[in-house]
Formats: C-alpha cells, structure tokens, sequence
C-alpha cells in the first residue's frame, strides 16, 4: 500500500476563514408534538482568524470503499468496499493498521442466496461493537444486516435478505444492547438485540409532512438519544433509546439533502450535513435552534465531530474536500482529498480517517486520508 503526505499548500488557505455571508439567521426547528413553528434567529458567528494547523496523510486502499470505523478494543480501522452496481459481485471487509496504514486483514462477504447471478451480500455500512468483539454491516442491496468477528473478520450472523430494506447506516448503544439501521426507502429505524441477534419492533418517524427517509445515524449515549436525519424533508429526528419512541423532531431551514448528522453530546449541539445545499447546519439538541449556518462544499455528505478537539469534520464529496470546522463555528481548514471523499471516522486521539472512493477520471481514488488537527 503506497503512502504519501499531503503537504499543507494542498489546503485551500482561503477558506479557512468563516466564509462571507455563510452564518445565515434562520428560523429554528419544530418540537415533536406539533407543527414546525419558528423560533429566534440564528446568531451569526464572529469571523475570526483559523487557530488550529491541520496535516494529512494519505494512503492507497482496495478499490470501492465506502465507510469506515475504528475499534478502541482492537486499536484498527474497519472499512467496507463494494464495487458498482447489482449484481455486486466484488465485496471487502477490510481491517487496517493505524500506524503504518496497511490493510492487515480482509474478508469477502458470502454469496446471496437465492440468487445465481453470483451477487455477494455486499457491505456499505458499518460500525464496531466493543463490548462484544463484532463489527456490524449493512448489506444495502439485498436490504440485509451482518454481523462479523473483530479478530478474524468471520462472519458471525447474516441476516435474511429484506430484514432492513436498503439499510444504510448501523450504530450500536451497547448500554441498551440495541443495533440500529436506517433505512431511506422507509421511514423506519430497524432494530435488532445486539446480544441475542434478533431483530425488534422498529420505530416509525413521524415528520411534518411526507413520511421521512432517514439516512446517517448518530448516538449520544450520556443522553440516550439517537438521532437520524431525513433526505427528502429537512428534518432531524431525536429517538429516547430507553424507550424506544421518537422524542423530538426538529426542521433544518434551508437544507437541501440532508444526509450526514453528528452530534456534540457536551454541548448538546446537532450537526447536520446537507449534500444538495453544500452545507453545514447546527442546531440546539435541546429545542431545536439553529445556531450556525455554513457553506462548505459541494455534496456535503456527511460529518463526524471529534469531541477530542472539538472539531467538525465534513465531507464534501462532490467539491472533493473535507471542511473542518471549529465549535464557534470557524472554518479552520478546507482539505482537498481529491475524487469523493464519503465517510469520515474518528479514533480516541481525534485523529479523523477520510474514506475516499474513487469519481471518474481521478487517479488519486479509493483511498484513506488521514487528518490531524495541532494547535
């Protein structure tokens, strides 16, 4: 696997400040009993000078990566590859080194049963599940889940085909032993017991108008809440994990796309993402507010934040870049990682791991880039 720096010049200096008229006053979010009503405008960001220094490394990866997270317990980061459309027949789990950013271990998915097309159960999303050893998949195209070893990437369970139509995105609350997977053909977050295997009820969204589609999943744990963002309706939704039942609902004004949340559990802030809009949303987890506004790029995808340095991490797949902004709401820096970047990973050091899959006609595709953030 070849590595290589991308030196600072490769960071776009002049949008590392908070861009000109990007921090818009925008009507808050509904609650979840009633209509969207508007609340205070948003307070505009003081634009001030970047005071964090940010480098990356980047290094080859098998091609078709789409997302990535990082074991505590095994110190590596899991991807997933799948290349081009049904019938999907190339597949990877892929576990890799953090320091030397090699691939150390890879597993190809089983075929899909009942199919003679040679279609495997090929994996999209993912998570890891510490407390139990496991990595989880979505298998987007057959609407399935899988569960897999962290030690030897073997597969544990293969859901039926269908148990999560089009499943996208999977986190797991290891407090209420629960494994949750969107699913933007439905409006339903699916559920399954993390210790026993079994799929749950699922919980329904209700939205303000059409029925939502949600897409990136985000977990705070310390509040027991689980939010999911809606594609087609702007809008955020806040799950009670003790309960199992939606607790709030909150509009994102403005949005076009939403796609990617991330939330900053210590300052109870929502990160929303938007791909159509190229923005950068943030709302008070606790009413609704909107509180920043940011332009970041084209096809803003999704975000992670690091709770480490307080830092939010967009990835802009349609400009290339992944736009990293601070809890003030400061662009600090704007990273080109070339071709798509998709997902966004972070360990317990901050560290921020780039999963980019490769756009036509860009060489520098199917690739992991890693950020780091000093001040």
């Amino acid at each position: 696997m070849n590595t290589h720096m991308i030196s600072h010049p490769t960071l776009r200096r002049g949008a590392r400040i908070l861009l000109a008229g990007a921090a818009l006053a925008l009507a808050a979010g509904c609650a979840a009993t009633g209509p969207s009503t508007p609340s205070s405008a948003a307070p505009a960001p003081t634009a001030t000078a970047p005071t964090w220094s940010v480098s990356a490394q980047a290094a080859d990866l098998p091609p078709g990566v789409y997302q990535g997270a990082y074991s505590a317990r095994t110190q590596r980061l899991y991807m997933t590859s799948a290349i081009g459309r049904p019938p999907v027949k190339e597949s990877r789990l892929l576990a890799l080194d953090p320091a030397s950013l090699r691939v150390v271990d890879s597993a190809v998915p089983a075929p899909q049963a009942g199919r003679t097309d040679g279609q495997v159960q090929a994996v999209y999303g993912l998570t890891v599940d510490d407390d139990r050893s496991q990595i989880w998949t979505t298998n987007t195209r057959s609407g399935s889940v899988a569960v897999y070893r962290q030690s030897d990437l073997s597969l544990v369970k293969q859901f039926p085909d269908d148990a999560a139509p089009h499943a996208r995105d999977v986190l797991v609350d290891t407090a209420h032993h629960r494994a949750y997977v969107s699913s933007p053909a439905s409006n339903v977050i699916h559920v399954f017991d993390s210790a026993t295997l079994q799929p749950l009820p699922g919980i329904t969204l209700s939205g303000a108008g059409e029925a939502p589609k949600p897409m990136s999943l985000a977990l705070d744990a310390g509040h027991q809440r689980l939010y999911a963002v809606s594609l087609n309706t702007a809008e955020v939704f806040a799950i009670d994990t003790a309960t199992g039942r939606q607790a709030a609902r909150y509009a994102v004004p403005g949005a076009q796309g939403a796609s990617g949340v991330a939330i900053d559990s210590q300052a109870q802030r929502i990160y929303v993402a938007s791909q159509k809009s190229g923005d950068l949303t943030v709302l008070d987890a606790r009413d609704g507010r909107v509180l920043q506004h940011l332009a970041t790029g084209a096809g803003a995808l999704n975000v992670a934040f690091d709770p480490v340095h307080r830092l939010a991490y967009v990835a802009n797949r349609g400009s290339g870049t992944v736009t990293v902004v601070d809890e003030h709401g400061v662009i600090q820096a704007q990273v080109d990682t070339g071709s798509a970047p998709n997902h966004v990973a972070l360990d317990p050091q901050g560290h921020a791991w780039v999963m980019v899959k490769k756009s036509k006609d860009d060489p520098r595709g199917d690739r992991l880039v890693r950020i780091e953030a000093r001040r």
